[in-house]
């Protein structure tokens, strides 16, 4: 019987049995961070929360600068009072604003 697989993280799961399989890892593919700037009243918790960067203020909202180091933590989701960021897997690559 195998042992259970500690990581709960599919995306590591699949990173560990690639690196099993002898695979070299590709490049990792940023998050899409949207914001939903009709629900954001720019209280600025993300960015306050937000400890690799990712976001910044520009005058009163959060903005996207630099997604491919947000490690999918979504601290940023959990702190907004007003569900205005959500942080999802993005086919394309890069983070967006709306």
């Amino acid at each position: 019987m195998p042992a259970p697989d500690p990581s709960p993280n599919p995306e590591t799961r699949e990173a560990a049995a690639d690196q099993a399989a002898g695979k070299k890892p590709g490049p990792k593919i940023p998050p899409e961070i949207r914001i939903n700037v009709s629900w954001c009243k720019g209280c600025g918790l993300c960015v306050d929360y937000c400890n690799r960067g990712v976001l910044e203020m520009e005058g009163v909202l959060p903005h996207v600068v630099k997604a491919e180091r947000c490690t999918r933590c979504m601290q940023c989701e959990a702190i907004c009072p007003d569900f205005a960021i959500e942080v999802g897997d993005s086919a394309a690559g890069g983070g967006n604003a709306r």
